[in-house]
């Protein structure tokens, strides 16, 4: 038993009085428990923070996590053929009707850079594949889209919502992060900026 779950399981035990061990315990004694508690709340908040960049949004200035993920028709993508370009990364879900508005433009962006350098890439989020596949049927696009259904992607970028955007540049920091989206001029702009 840890050392929390120890702690937690004598301070709420019953004496055979029908008191509780916590109702009978007194100074020194409580001090001791008291600090027992605190550093098995340490230890805790330990586990929690052994590794910071699990549970750490991917933010500016930070670099691009590695990853492999496998497109809708069954390729996969290893991240690390996408350096020494711009990459523009959208993490989106079937549900998402900004996703549905930006998508169009997206790959009007997509198609007035192709051959400069950029590469556009939608994450989907859904569990179910075949959710993805009817929302590109109504919205079809031309850029690459991945499916990370088990969520290891999403769990190393952390998006705060649907759509967001990372855009990297061609040494692969991430020199934006976008919650929605910001437009195509605006978009197109930034990116070109990074060519």
């Amino acid at each position: 038993m840890s050392a929390v779950g120890s702690i937690v399981y004598r301070f709420g035990k019953r004496s055979g009085t029908g008191q509780p061990l916590a109702d009978r315990v007194t100074g020194a004694r409580k001090g001791t428990i008291r600090l027992s508690l605190i550093s098995g709340l340490v230890a805790l908040g330990a586990l929690f923070s052994v590794a910071p960049a699990a549970m750490a949004d991917v933010s500016e200035g930070d670099s691009m996590p590695a990853f492999r993920l496998p497109t809708l028709d069954g390729r996969v993508l290893d991240s690390t053929a996408l350096q020494g370009r711009v990459v523009y990364i959208d993490f989106w879900a079937s549900w998402c009707t900004t996703c549905r508005k930006s998508f169009p433009e997206i790959n009007e962006l997509h198609e007035e850079l192709r051959g400069q350098g950029v590469v556009f890439i939608g994450i989907n989020t859904d569990e179910d594949v075949a959710l993805a596949e009817r929302f590109l049927q109504g919205t079809p696009v031309d850029f690459l889209i991945l499916s990370d259904k088990d969520q290891q992607v999403v769990s190393e970028f952390r998006p705060q919502g649907y759509p967001t955007a990372y855009v990297i540049d061609k040494s692969g920091t991430v020199q934006k992060v976008e919650a929605g989206f910001a437009g195509k001029e605006e978009t197109l702009a930034f990116l070109q900026s990074l060519l």
